[in-house]
């Protein structure tokens, strides 16, 4: 009984550790809106921290999280970041080893005309987020990119698309 008992709170203490240590703070990229600004409509790539579980998989995922920044008592900007605003939905997978492939899916993307942006200028800053987050931290040597557009849209995303290697892969021999 007694090792039943032991055993029953060494595997308690085993998952509150693996629980307890699985949180970080990273920094991403997301493509922010300039909406309750006085600047002219635009989508700005801006570094943000973010908590998130260590795995590479959440990391890229929280590029889609609404962000609500830090502003003055009469602004009430509920969501600045352009992703999660036009409701662009963005998977990332790991394939292999380092390699993850992202998919944007654009099947239920709001109009972006209410911003002042297009949607090529939001998908063009996602783009510039996506590769700037895995750029900047080890754990991502290649990506590909998948972008399934919506219903009707003429826009060619395909230029968009394909294989991608971080740059402390490519320096590699």
């Amino acid at each position: 009984m007694k090792r039943c008992l032991l055993i029953l709170v060494v595997s308690f203490a085993f998952v509150g550790s693996s629980q307890a240590g699985t949180r970080m703070l990273h920094f991403i990229y997301q493509p922010l809106t300039t909406l309750g600004t006085e600047g002219d409509p635009a989508v700005v790539v801006a570094r943000v921290p973010v908590l998130v579980n260590a795995v590479p998989e959440s990391v890229l995922g929280a590029i889609a999280w609404p962000n609500r920044l830090l502003q003055s008592e009469s602004a009430n900007v509920t969501d600045s970041n352009f992703v999660s605003l036009l409701g662009i939905h963005l998977s990332a997978e790991l394939v292999s080893g380092r390699h993850f492939r992202i998919t944007l899916d654009l099947r239920d993307m709001r109009p972006c005309e209410p911003y002042g942006v297009t949607a090529e200028e939001v998908i063009g800053g996602t783009i510039q987020c996506l590769k700037a987050t895995m750029d900047g931290d080890g754990n991502y040597d290649s990506y590909e990119l998948h972008i399934l557009p919506r219903k009707d849209d003429k826009t060619d995303w395909s230029r968009h698309e394909g294989r991608f290697e971080a740059p402390h892969k490519r320096k590699t021999p």
